[in-house]
This record gives C-alpha cells, structure tokens and sequence, in this order.
C-alpha cells in the first residue's frame, strides 16, 4: 500500500501538502502512510483517490491492498467501474458485526461458541456468505439480538430492507427519520440502530432507480452517525461517515445536520485508533469549519470546543486557551440550553493546569454535578470530565467514587465501552507534566 500511494502521488507530479489540500487528509498522515507506519481508513483512502484521479484499476489495487474486510466490497465495485452509489448500502454481514461488537465479543470467542472457524465468522460479517438457519438462530441468541434484528438477518445476506411496518414513499421515509432523530418514533429503542441500517436499504434501493433524492440517504447516514455518538459507538460509524461523503457534492451546500457525520468523522479519527490522536481529530475540524459557518453556526461553534479540547491534549496545549476564548463567544448564543458547553470549557480548564477553576465551574452547575444522564456518551463524558478535575484538584477519593460510577454505568448499560474509557482514564488521570513529556 505504501509503495502503491507513494507511485500514484508521484506521477501526478503533487507533494504531500498538495495532496493534503485536495484530499482533505493531513498530510503527516499521508507521510505515515507513504512511510508503512499506518494504514488509511476506508473513507481517508477513497478520499485520497479522488484526489488523485485515481483510475478504475488502481482504486481496484489500492482496495486489495487495504486487506480490510470493508474495502472488500468496494474492491468488487471498482472492478465494474462503480458510480459514488456502488458501495453505499448497508448488508446483512455489517449487523451480524454490530451485534458482535456490542456484545464485546472477538471473532474468535463467536467462532468458539458455534464450533466454526474464525475466518467462517468473518465472511458472514463480509456478507460473502452466510449462516445456515441453525446457525444463525444460536449466533442472534449467543449475541444478543432483538426478535426483530433476528428476524431482519433471515432474510439473508443481502441489502438491509426489513421494517416492523410498511413503508412506501420517500416522504414517509423522511417523517419516520426525522422521529427517530429526536427520540419520539413509536418503537422499541432496542432496534434504533436496526432502522437506521434497514432505512439505508430501502433508501438506497430507492435512489438507485431514481425513486428518492441522494440527499435523503445522505440523511439517513448523518442521523445514524448521531444516534452512534450518542451511544458511544463511534467506532461503529466509520462506515455510514465513509459512505454519507462519498455521495455528498462538494457542489450542494452542506445540510445543518450533515455536520453530523463530520463530528463522528474526528471523533472517530481522534479516538478510535491504536492510541489517541487529538490532532487528527483537529484537522478535520478545521477543513470544515468554513462550511460549518456558513451553514450551521451551532454545528461550528460546537466544532470550535472540540478543537479547543483536542488541542488541550496535545503538544500543542498553548494554543488552547486562545481557541476556547473564540468557542465561547462562539457558543454564547446556547450556553443557557447546551450543559455541554460548560463541561468543555472544564476540560479544558483542567487539561491547561487551571483545576480549582474548573471544579467551581462544575460545583456551580447542578446539571453537571448529577451522574444521571439519558445518553450512554454524556454519561461517560460528565465521569471522565469530572474525574479529571478532581483528581488535578488532589481529590482522590471523590474521583474514585465517580470512577465507580461509570464502571457500574459500563457494566450495565454499554459494556462495549470499558477498554475506551479505561484508555481515556489513564491519560486523563495522568500529570500534565507527564502527558507533557508523553506528547
């Protein structure tokens, strides 16, 4: 893949920082890359081949070479000559994976439970293949699944399609989306993620013979990124983020709620790899916030905080202080109504040296001080905010007791969680001087 990226790049004569202007990728990325030292991200590669003007076969060696189960469809597509729409839709292999990862479960203790190899598990998560009726009935028990998730995955390999109820026009599609964005469709919660995915489906079929605009799909992608946030399971996203991009136009201005998918695209960037990368997360901020202004002034100031944060966790923590004095004035216009807004400048407080200010900051806000929350990530949030102030503030035992609390909250309600924020907590709970020298 090194070798492939570092050829392409070269005959269309462009250096590294071209490259990162026209791709949108950072460009100590794109040396990482270029170096072995990393591999891209589904939607970071397909990124970097238009901007490259990549031809169909070598997208289809780039895809081969990626060796991600993933990029295995997008290979297949790239031998036809794809449109953007080849790739988009959701398969039934991409819920049996979903449910193997809320479960906590590798691929090897699945493969153990039904007494079958780990690379059978794996094309059934590929959709390459599929489990015979026995099979799947012990895979949805052993996992976990809804009635209605196993109902859905009996329809076999193919798109996502299943709905508890008929559907039959893009309007319809909309009103039901919309309701499930703002938690008032009347369903069980349980099977949120299971509509979300079977909508894309239906979408997708839609717009493939012109029945429904690009957009609603697209729509569909940014709330599903939202409600995976919401849950913690960003880490879940990287394929509805890889495919809302490669339909949206950089011709059509961007939807308020599009900004979604951006979000979930640094968040994912930031968090989800081998080791955390704030500044990952920071570039892709900052390639958007122009559109961000333009489009959605709550989405950029809420842009404007994240990178406030990110760069308080990195080398680069003095220009931290700077930016969150411009997020706040950013984010005046909510601060009433968005108790995130608060916890972030705590954060930063914290992360900058300034504890005791960040604890009154805290102490002051009754909404901040409660360890109740709805969402699975605010809950996680509001602990890992909270046990890092105290701890600069020499608080031990008050941040142990808030430790335990999100221990219990993980056990109970999203197992999936525990290694991310035990990784979290660990650099949370370290000195500055020490996160310092680490960075």
């Amino acid at each position: 893949m090194a070798e492939h990226l570092r050829r392409l790049r070269a005959s269309r004569g462009m250096s590294l920082r071209q490259l990162a202007r026209a791709s949108r990728v950072n460009a100590s990325t794109l040396s990482r890359w270029e170096s072995g030292t990393t591999t891209p991200r589904v939607y970071e590669l397909e990124a970097v081949l238009n901007a490259l003007q990549a031809e169909a076969h070598e997208r289809l060696q780039a895809w081969q070479l990626l060796q991600a189960p993933r990029a295995a469809p997008l290979a297949a597509g790239a031998e036809k000559g794809a449109s953007p729409l080849e790739g988009t839709a959701p398969m039934g292999g991409e819920l049996l994976r979903a449910l193997r990862i809320r479960r906590g479960w590798t691929l090897e203790r699945v493969a153990l439970h039904l007494g079958v190899t780990v690379s059978t598990i794996s094309r059934w998560e590929r959709s390459e293949s599929w489990p015979s009726a026995e099979h799947l009935a012990r895979l949805c028990e052993a996992l976990g699944a809804t009635p209605e998730e196993h109902q859905a995955l009996q329809s076999g390999q193919g798109v996502l399609v299943w709905l508890p109820f008929e559907i039959a026009s893009p309007s319809e599609i909309a009103e039901l989306l919309d309701a499930l964005n703002q938690e008032a469709a009347p369903i069980n919660p349980e099977i949120t993620d299971l509509l979300y995915r079977c909508l894309q489906g239906r979408l997708w079929q839609m717009v493939s013979v012109n029945r429904a605009p690009t957009s609603l799909l697209i729509d569909a992608f940014a709330y599903h990124c939202r409600y995976l946030v919401a849950q913690a399971r960003v880490h879940e996203a990287q394929m509805s983020i890889y495919r809302a991009l490669r339909l949206i136009s950089p011709a059509e201005p961007m939807r308020p709620h599009w900004f979604y998918i951006i979000h979930a695209q640094a968040k994912s960037a930031s968090e989800c790899g081998a080791r955390l990368a704030p500044m990952e997360g920071v570039d892709i901020l900052r390639r958007w916030l122009p559109q961000a202004e333009r489009h959605a002034p709550e989405h950029a100031a809420w842009f404007w905080r994240n990178i406030a944060e990110y760069l308080s966790f990195s080398r680069w923590r003095h220009e931290a202080h700077a930016v969150q004095t411009l997020a706040q004035q950013k984010s005046d216009a909510w601060r009433d109504e968005d108790p995130n807004i608060l916890l972030s400048d705590a954060l930063v407080l914290a992360n900058l040296g300034r504890g005791e200010q960040a604890l009154r900051l805290l102490q002051e806000n009754p909404t901040l001080a409660d360890p109740e929350e709805h969402r699975v990530q605010q809950c996680i949030n509001k602990s890992l905010v909270w046990v890092r102030v105290l701890c600069q503030c020499g608080m031990e035992s008050e941040a142990q007791a808030w430790r335990l609390r999100l221990q219990q909250f993980s056990e109970s309600r999203a197992p999936h969680t525990t290694l991310w924020w035990r990784r979290v907590l660990g650099r949370f709970s370290t000195p500055a001087a020490e996160v310092e020298q680490h960075d």
